[in-house]
């Protein structure tokens, strides 16, 4: 049996839905970065795919099917999704404590991220020294970023959180 995890944000992953106890499976083989039900063995790669955001969400799956694998990451044509792994959880795979992550990228890239009580991330910081920063409403829209480079942005929302205005400059 093979198993791996699977990132998503809200269950969807390229626009498919995918629901905690079913059965996936499609007609053709399998082909990397192309055609596919994409997983990691490890759960720490998954952050190369998706990044940790409000609606991350961290799938526990088993591969039934025909799979290839390339670098870190697998693809198969028949996947069962087995459970959801809680936030605590997976905060605790990724080694997350007091909502800061880092690590090391497959690239060899170091990387630190920060994050708010809803999963939010609010700063980044890179291997070259480059940092963003980003501020969220209670409703976990994006209202304001800026960057080392003095890049910054600004958001509205309206009461549907349609974007209304965006300002952005350089300080």
């Amino acid at each position: 049996m093979k198993t791996g995890f699977k990132a998503t944000y809200n269950f969807i992953c390229l626009n498919h839905k995918f629901e905690i106890g079913k059965t996936y499976e499609l007609p053709r083989t399998p082909i990397p970065c192309e055609y596919g039900f994409h997983y990691c063995v490890k759960p720490i790669d998954v952050l190369e795919y998706y990044p940790i955001q409000h609606d991350f969400r961290l799938l526990e799956i088993e591969d039934l099917g025909e799979s290839i694998v390339k670098e870190d990451k697998t693809v198969t044509n028949k996947i069962r999704i087995i459970r959801e792994i809680p936030k605590e959880e997976y905060y605790q795979l990724f080694g997350i404590i007091n909502n800061e992550l880092k690590y090391f990228t497959r690239f060899g890239n170091w990387i630190n991220q920060k994050f708010d009580e809803r999963n939010n991330p609010i700063y980044y910081e890179y291997l070259t020294g480059y940092w963003t920063k980003r501020e969220y409403d209670e409703r976990n829209n994006l209202i304001h970023s800026e960057d080392s480079f003095g890049y910054w942005e600004k958001h509205e929302y309206d009461e549907n959180n349609n974007l209304l205005t965006k300002e952005i400059g350089l300080k």
